[in-house]
Order: structure tokens, then sequence, then C-alpha cells
């Protein structure tokens, strides 16, 4: 089921083809959860963590079903798609991997709806040590493809996009306790 919101969004974004935004200013969405696990080894359990595990259909918002395979996700430059429910994909590649403390990456080649609406997202994940935990931070930020749909794409972060995410990064924090608790 597409969202509400999204039934406009292809309309506006054809209606202006040649307006460019003026600057690369994005939308964003933060989360955070802290758990038990050390910052190097919370950081090793998550960055590789299945999404299908962690991204699952709510808020109108499709499953994440898997990932085109790769031998590992930990160097700055390497790729995979990203397969939804519904069939459609996107792009991500690694620009910044600094182990236990930061990772990012950049999504583009959306076939989903997210392509009438954004140029690209970027997500972003920091690791800290807080009263003897790790706190996790992630923010994920959409670059509008133009201004006329910029409202809506905020709309939409704010609405779906990011309860989205509380969801995911609520099922990241009971997956990592789970490790905990699982003997090796």
């Amino acid at each position: 089921m597409k969202p509400e919101l999204f039934s406009l969004l292809p309309l506006m974004a054809l209606a202006a083809p040649a307006i460019a935004q003026a600057s690369e200013k994005g939308i964003s969405a933060t989360v955070d959860t802290y758990v038990d696990l050390d910052r190097r080894a919370s950081f090793l359990h998550v960055v590789p963590i299945p999404l299908e595990r962690i991204f699952l259909a709510s808020n109108g918002l499709p499953a994440i079903s898997g990932t085109s395979p790769v031998k590992s996700w930990d160097q700055v430059g390497l790729s995979r798609h990203v397969f939804f429910s519904t069939g459609d994909s996107a792009r991500e590649i690694i620009t910044h991997y600094d182990e236990g403390r930061y990772f990012a990456y950049r999504v583009s080649d959306f076939t989903l709806s997210a392509k009438y609406v954004a140029k690209y997202a970027i997500g972003q994940w920091w690791w800290t040590e807080e009263n003897g935990r790790t706190k996790i931070v992630w923010r994920y930020t959409f670059v509008p493809k133009n201004f006329l749909v910029r409202p809506f794409l905020a709309l939409f972060v704010r609405t779906r996009w990011r309860p989205y995410m509380q969801a995911a990064m609520q099922r990241v924090q009971q997956d990592t306790d789970q490790r905990l608790t699982t003997p090796r």
C-alpha cells in the first residue's frame, strides 16, 4: 500500500523538472539507542547486520527483503543493492568506515516512490561511550530533487520515515542485546 502522501509527489516532481534545488541541504531524521556491548563490538555487530532482520514493513513502508551478496561490508567504496518486499530496489555505497566510531553510506538509484522526490539519501551512524554503555546514533538525510517536493518530503520524513527508523533502531537494540545473552 502506497502512502497517500506519495500519490501526489510524482506529479510535483515532474511538474518542474528543470527547477533545481538551490542547495544540497537535505531533510533529516535522527534516532538513537543504548546497548551494553562495547563500542567496537556493537559497531562490528550492527554494520553488517542483515537488513531484512531490522527493516520490517510498517507505517506504510515496505520491508527490506535482502541485499545483493557482498564478501564483506567493511570498506569505503563497497556497494550493494538493497531489495524491498515490493520488488523495488536501491543502491547503497559505503562512504565512511571508522571502526568502532562512525559509519556512513549513500543510497541512490531508487526504483520505489522515493525516486520522484529524492536525489539520494545519506545514512550516518555514530558510536560513543556514555555511562558505561554504548550510545548508537543514526541520522538519515534525504536530499530533495527540487524545492517543490521539499515540503512533502519533510512531511514524509516526520510522519512516516522517522517512525520506521525508530522501529528499526529498536530492533537493532534488541538484536544487539540478544547477542549478549546468546552463548557463542
